[in-house]
């Protein structure tokens, strides 16, 4: 180190500010290099909360416009019925279950009998997944309980948490 500070004749004091500005630079890179490293390491999720609040509000909405119109189309005595106990338990105000499971009954889907166009309403569920689960129904004569969603391809653990709360299975 002697023999290269000497053939460059530096006196003593630039020797001193030449090797307080490389341990700047060296301590600024350090210091950013820490930075980027803690950056790349914290594992940050999306907040679905907003999107799932916004959801929940259409689908109400859609779902019953919807169903509404398969009963009119269709005739299904099913879906009819299923209409008709969501709107009498509205208009009753005996408790036979609590609130948050009418609730949750009248904004839930019955995978077994709910219509293609139903079935997207669903989140992450468009016209190929819904497709594929009136396919693995009919094949395997129903869902014996919400779980086996899974077992239609496109629908993994992920699929099924968002889906879970708004799917039931009669």
């Amino acid at each position: 180190m002697k023999y290269t500070l000497k053939y460059f004749s530096f006196t003593k004091n630039e020797i001193k500010i030449l090797l307080f500005i490389i341990t700047v630079f060296l301590a600024g890179f350090s210091i950013k290099y820490i930075k980027y490293l803690s950056a790349n390491t914290n594992d940050t999720t999306y907040d679905y909360t907003k999107t799932e609040d916004m959801f929940k509000k259409l689908s109400r909405s859609t779902l019953n416009n919807i169903s509404r119109d398969s009963v009119e189309n269709n005739n299904d005595n099913n879906i009819r019925q299923k209409l008709q106990t969501a709107e009498d338990s509205l208009k009753s105000k005996g408790k036979k279950k609590s609130k948050k499971e009418e609730n949750l009954k009248l904004k839930s889907i019955n995978i077994n009998t709910a219509t293609k166009e139903i079935l997207i309403t669903l989140p992450g569920v468009g016209e190929s997944t819904a497709e594929k689960i009136i396919k693995y129904r009919e094949a395997h004569n129903g869902f014996k309980k919400i779980e086996n969603i899974m077992k239609v391809k496109g629908i993994g653990k992920k699929k099924f948490e968002k889906l879970k709360d708004y799917i039931y299975v009669e």
